[in-house]
């Protein structure tokens, strides 16, 4: 059953890749499922666990399996670390500084796995947590990846960044790899994070993946953590 409940959680990662099943989207039911695959429902189930374990798949009791959707919720519990020093998390209020398209630099390339030197969007945000600027983010995309996008379109999205690639593009993240060091903050940070030039602050560089694995955005956020912390809870069975 091992390698059968992993090759019906390669097809059903596939049909969410390639938007055979929506965003927000209900599976078809469990019986109809275990039809298509030739398998029992326990196996079924036992691939539809991981990628609810995975965050690729919400439960709702009562109403069945949908693929999860990329809304500020989740935002906050999968992707946002960081929270004031008493305790508070709020979602931040976030204020664009630029928008270009451009060649990747190698380093970008490389981040993004992409080979030569493709074209880029670069994306710089402010974002602001009780009422001070925290966070200097620098996201870069593919222009290959995100093709058409607009400064309108990203300035104008109604919910989160992520839920514009998904909602958009058909792009859905589901994990990301962090680095974490402490740095000194160089002249452009200093002057969005009201900060002197040299002062200590949190330096993450974010590696973000698609349900299929792929690379979808690289990010370097910058932290001011005078009043505000970078939060990991670490949390093992009950």
């Amino acid at each position: 059953m091992t390698s059968l409940y992993r090759e019906i959680k390669r097809q059903l990662i596939a049909d969410i890749a390639n938007g055979v099943v929506a965003p927000g989207a209900a599976l078809p039911n469990e019986t109809d499922l275990a039809r298509r695959f030739n398998v029992s429902i326990g196996t079924l189930r036992r691939a539809v666990d991981e990628l609810v374990a995975d965050h690729i798949l919400v439960r709702q009791q009562g109403r069945g399996t949908f693929v999860g959707l990329q809304d500020r919720d989740r935002f906050m519990f999968q992707f946002f670390r960081i929270e004031g020093r008493d305790g508070l998390r709020e979602f931040p209020q976030l204020s664009m500084q630029n928008f270009a398209k451009g060649r990747a630099t190698p380093a970008e390339a490389r981040q993004l796995g992409l080979s030569g030197t493709p074209s880029v969007f670069r994306i710089e945000n402010v974002l602001t947590l009780q009422g001070q600027p925290v966070i200097f983010d620098r996201i870069v995309i593919s222009a290959q990846l995100y093709g058409g996008l607009t400064q309108a379109q990203f300035e104008q999205r109604k919910g989160t960044i992520y839920e514009l690639y998904q909602t958009d593009f058909g792009i859905t993240i589901v994990d990301a790899d962090e680095r974490v060091r402490i740095e000194p903050a160089d002249a452009q940070s200093a002057q969005h994070l009201g900060l002197a030039e040299g002062d200590a602050v949190l330096h993450i560089e974010r590696v973000a993946h698609t349900v299929d694995g792929q690379v979808a955005e690289f990010r370097i956020s910058t932290v001011n953590t005078q009043t505000h912390d970078y939060v990991v809870r670490a949390r093992g069975k009950r």
